[in-house]
């Protein structure tokens, strides 16, 4: 019986989480563009305009600089705009040093436009 359960919960976590292949090549862009810009977006990587196989590049580019003992702090974050879009951004925090500036890097980069008010306030209403 145990190993129908984890047979179960496999399955469960195969339609939940969509597995993606990542390059070494393009992990190593991704790393070079945030070692040398602190960031990268769908500008850089167009593929990252899904989101799931954007927070799946996050992840390998966070495990090779793990790998590689570069000391970074490698953070994913997505961020709605006005008009809709939704874009993500994967960035060393050490170079972008807070949520809201990498925000402001990805309007900036993408050309879209904050939503009204800091990224603090706009939680504060999306959870109040």
């Amino acid at each position: 019986m145990a190993s129908n359960s984890a047979e179960k919960d496999k399955d469960k976590e195969a339609t939940t989480k969509p597995a993606f292949e990542y390059t070494d090549e393009m992990i190593q862009k991704a790393a070079d563009l945030i070692a040398k810009q602190g960031y990268v977006t769908r500008k850089d990587i167009p593929e990252m305009k899904d989101l799931d196989w954007a927070y799946g590049l996050g992840e390998e580019v966070d495990k090779y600089f793990n790998n590689k003992n570069a000391g970074r702090y490698i953070y994913h974050e997505d961020f709605d705009f006005d008009g809709g879009d939704i874009a993500d951004i994967i960035f060393d925090m050490d170079q972008v040093k807070t949520r809201n500036d990498a925000l402001k890097k990805l309007g900036e980069v993408l050309g879209d436009k904050i939503i009204n008010g800091h990224l603090d306030e706009i939680e504060h209403d999306i959870t109040n």
